[in-house]
């Protein structure tokens, strides 16, 4: 195969969110800011919250999800931010949100959907 172009490496990184790539090349710091006042676990919510309330695209919403994880939130915490920001986010961008924070937390929602008595 041989060597893969720039513009598809650029691609690929920003595709998967490579942090390093997106920190050093973009000039876009995704970690966690040091805050006084916020612990590391709540600002990973409020992330999710904010993604979900802007409408981002679903490799985002696993993104900030899976990093709220890391951070120590559990499942329920972050559906709790789902119904907590739905009054003013809105309905239609709650329910937007679902699959992509629903694959980060390895749940198969669509399947769900179909089957219910099974999930």
């Amino acid at each position: 195969m041989g060597e893969i172009a720039r513009f598809q490496e650029i691609l690929r990184k920003l595709a998967i969110i490579d942090e390093g790539f997106a920190e050093d090349q973009a000039g876009l710091g995704l970690g966690l800011p040091g805050s006084r006042c916020l612990d590391p676990k709540t600002a990973a919510l409020v992330r999710v919250g904010a993604l979900v309330a802007i409408g981002s695209p679903g490799v985002c919403l696993e993104w900030s999800t899976t990093a709220a994880l890391a951070a120590g939130a559990t499942e329920d915490e972050i559906t709790d931010v789902l119904l907590a920001i739905a009054p003013v986010a809105g309905l239609g961008r709650v329910t937007g949100a679902v699959p992509g924070i629903a694959a980060a937390l390895g749940y198969d929602v669509e399947a769900a959907l179909v089957y219910p008595d099974h999930h």
